[in-house]
């Protein structure tokens, strides 16, 4: 399914960071996707399933979590960190800046496993 990627910051991500990014609170922070609750009828899936994001960029494995405000119809939103910046654009157009409103994505329901966020920077090479 083919939808829009917006990403920023939460509360929730703000105070995690601050508490280290190898902790289980950062994970369930940011290693996120809100979705509408039609989306994940849509997706077949329930608010807790992983979902697998697919971009030109990159491609990343969040949880699924049934947002408590009202997207845009067909957006899903990524808190930023590690995750969203698998599949966000590095390019910035000379604003210095990457776009992180958006994206066009793909997603779709998985089995594999969210990475912690040490693991997800080994496997994609960047430490």
């Amino acid at each position: 399914m083919i939808v829009n990627l917006s990403t920023g910051r939460t509360v929730w991500q703000g105070q995690a960071i601050e508490s280290g990014k190898d902790l289980k609170m950062y994970i369930d922070a940011a290693a996120i996707a809100h979705l509408n609750d039609d989306m994940l009828a849509r997706l077949g899936i329930k608010s807790g399933q992983n979902i697998k994001i697919i971009a030109p960029e990159g491609d990343v494995v969040v949880k699924a979590v049934a947002t408590k405000e009202n997207l845009p119809e067909d957006t899903i939103y990524i808190p930023l960190g590690p995750w969203a910046n698998r599949v966000v654009d590095p390019t910035t157009n000379s604003t210095a800046m990457p776009c992180f409103k958006n994206i066009p994505v793909d997603i779709m329901p998985t089995d594999e496993e969210v990475l912690d966020m040490p693991t997800l920077m080994k496997v994609y090479g960047k430490v």
